[in-house]
């Protein structure tokens, strides 16, 4: 008998500046075909504002100094970069000199991998886009360091 007419939203990741001074990390809603300046130049006086926990929060128009999107790879923009190998550098991506020896390699790899590591904010709450960050990413790193390992075995 009732007919929702609530449209599909899509979250885009923000980071708010406040008057205040203050810096928030989060998600804000676009309707469909919506953009970011559509939702802060409508009437309404508050935008609805998800924060990392996943908590929904008003925040004032007015209280907003600025507001920029987070503009994250998406996990099979990464994949698909790893997958094509033209222009792929392994040394870039470890971030070693081309004639660096496997030890500097390994040593670069290790940090590297730390880094990136997708289990190192398992216990953190992070939006799901910087988790498939970190795991293309981790993705990306072994591909350099196996083929890079691959080069110095066989030299």
């Amino acid at each position: 008998m009732f007919v929702s007419v609530e449209t599909e939203k899509q979250r885009v990741a923000v980071t708010l500046t406040l008057h205040s001074g203050d810096v928030l990390n989060g998600h804000v809603f676009l309707g469909q075909a919506q953009k970011l300046r559509d939702v802060l130049n409508n009437p309404d006086q508050f935008i609805e504002f998800e924060k990392r926990d996943n908590t929904l929060s008003l925040i004032a128009k007015r209280a907003i100094a600025m507001i920029s999107a987070i503009d994250l790879p998406r996990i099979d923009q990464l994949l698909r970069r790893t997958q094509i190998t033209t222009g792929f550098d392994p040394y870039h991506m470890l971030g070693v000199d081309r004639g660096a020896n496997r030890g500097e390699i390994r040593a670069a790899y290790l940090a590297k991998a730390r880094l990136y590591h997708p289990d190192k904010l398992a216990s953190k709450d992070v939006p799901k886009e910087v988790g498939d960050y970190m795991n293309a990413m981790f993705i990306r790193i072994q591909k350099a360091y196996d083929e890079l390992e691959s080069i110095t075995t066989h030299a």
